[in-house]
């Protein structure tokens, strides 16, 4: 007899730990193509973030053979509950890419992007263009879940044009789905005007599954309102270059001008360590400015950093404070480098071997 669990028994069990881990407070941080790396993941679990979740990768490029996507949703060494998120048009192709994300990294859970409105995904029958077909939303789910031992979830939008979610909603918890996350918005909002909590809190009265909210959540009073309705919390762009939101929403204390240079400095680090060397730093830079604008600074010379001499200038022509002082030091939030990226160091080797 086969003692595994279940298809059942595996969507319970999501159920519960999902429920359990947004129990505890805190918000998710929401996958975000170019934004959601592993060394930025690991900052906003650092200051709080209940879990996190990878950029998108494409199930077809994986199931083609194409491993990029394993680079780019890499965890980081010792990183738990992460969530690695994929873009899919045909089931079998998403089965194929879940086998090999799960063989390689055996992640918390595996998430469907049904939400990503950008052009060259919807042409492919990916991202929100699925919510034109709830049956094959949920034919996704099915083979998914039947391919892995992990849980899937499911990242959506309220609707195309207007708010129509239910339906395909419905049908992908029916499928296994175990959790669903919804942006307030429609897909012709993209991220325009105001997210529709009400609509959201409405599409979760209807399943059994945990519901997480995300749209304009960037203080702890949007976060208490929204945790009112009983909805989990996912905070996307307000995180940019401000990973200790995630510590605000819980109630603590708003980083002084020292702690936001150290967080900077550690993005920086880890990403160069990351990815291999400082060339790296020019796709940072739109988190750099960032931190820069919670201070109040100039942008301009963080959207122009090349290396972390660059950067370590920034921040002491702009505002006074050198990065590599010991009283900036001493708020590291870790004090180590991520090493580089092994499905990276892999991809270079065979290039190189080619």
């Amino acid at each position: 007899m086969n003692g595994s669990p279940s298809a059942a028994e595996r969507a319970a069990a999501g159920r519960r730990r999902f429920a359990r881990l947004l129990g505890v407070g805190g918000a998710v941080l929401a996958p975000m193509a170019g934004y959601t790396d592993a060394p930025f993941r690991r900052l906003a679990r650092a200051y709080g973030a209940a879990w996190a979740v990878s950029e998108m990768v494409s199930a077809r490029a994986l199931a083609l053979g194409d491993d990029a996507g394993l680079a780019i949703s890499a965890p980081h060494p010792g990183e738990r509950d992460v969530v690695l998120q994929l873009f899919a048009a045909d089931p079998a192709e998403a089965a194929t890419a879940a086998r090999k994300l799960v063989a390689a990294f055996a992640p918390a859970a595996l998430d469907l992007n049904m939400g990503c409105p950008v052009r060259k995904v919807v042409q492919r029958g990916c991202g929100v263009e699925l919510m034109r077909d709830p049956g094959r939303a949920a034919a996704i789910v099915t083979a998914i879940d039947a391919a892995v031992p992990v849980p899937v979830t499911v990242k959506t939008r309220l609707g195309l044009d207007r708010v129509a979610a239910r339906e395909v909603v419905a049908a992908v918890v029916e499928a296994g789905a175990v959790a669903v996350a919804i942006h307030g918005r429609t897909a012709v909002q993209k991220y325009a005007g105001e997210a529709d909590w009400d609509a959201i809190a409405e599409i979760a009265s209807a399943v059994d599954v945990p519901v997480i909210g995300s749209g304009d959540v960037t203080d702890v009073h949007s976060y208490g309102r929204a945790r009112a309705r009983g909805l989990g919390v996912m905070v996307a762009r307000a995180a940019l270059g401000r990973p200790w939101l995630f510590r605000e929403l819980l109630g603590g204390a708003a980083p002084s001008s020292d702690e936001v240079v150290a967080v900077s400095w550690r993005h920086a680090r880890d990403h160069v360590g990351w990815y291999g060397g400082e060339r790296a730093l020019r796709r940072l830079r739109g988190q750099l400015s960032a931190y820069a604008e919670r201070l109040g600074v100039d942008r301009r010379p963080f959207v122009r950093v090349d290396t972390l001499d660059d950067l370590a200038d920034a921040w002491r022509t702009s505002i006074g404070i050198d990065p590599r002082g010991e009283a900036v030091e001493a708020l590291d939030p870790f004090g180590d480098t991520l090493p580089r990226c092994p499905a990276l160091a892999r991809r270079r080797g065979r290039r190189l071997a080619a």
